[in-house]
């Protein structure tokens, strides 16, 4: 029986297959790695685009706000905000004044 030679390049090129393996596994996580924050980063950004345009009405709710207070502030102590106020919070009305109701 003759004995089976192996030739000493096989078990070279089985380790290179075994590298060019794992060479391959870590650039597919690698990839993997890189597409999952994308999509995590993609999630994020519309979370602070929704986040931005709620803060944007607030802003401008806030602004509105700010412009009556300053009138009421440009107003005060004068007969003009005397009657708003009796108009508005006590309901008071000039004598021959028709009030319509819905």
């Amino acid at each position: 029986m003759e004995a089976v030679r192996r030739h000493p390049g096989k078990t070279v090129n089985s380790g290179r297959i075994l590298v060019r393996i794992l060479v391959g596994l870590f650039v597919v996580l690698a990839l993997a790695s890189a597409i999952a924050m994308v999509f995590r980063q993609e999630n994020q950004m519309a979370r602070i685009r929704a986040r931005q345009m709620e803060l944007a009405e607030l802003t401008a709710e806030a602004e509105a706000d700010l412009a009556e207070l300053r009138e009421l502030q440009g107003i005060v102590d004068t007969d003009a905000y005397i009657e708003r106020v009796a108009r508005d919070q006590l309901g008071m009305v000039r004598p021959n004044e028709l009030i319509f109701q819905d």
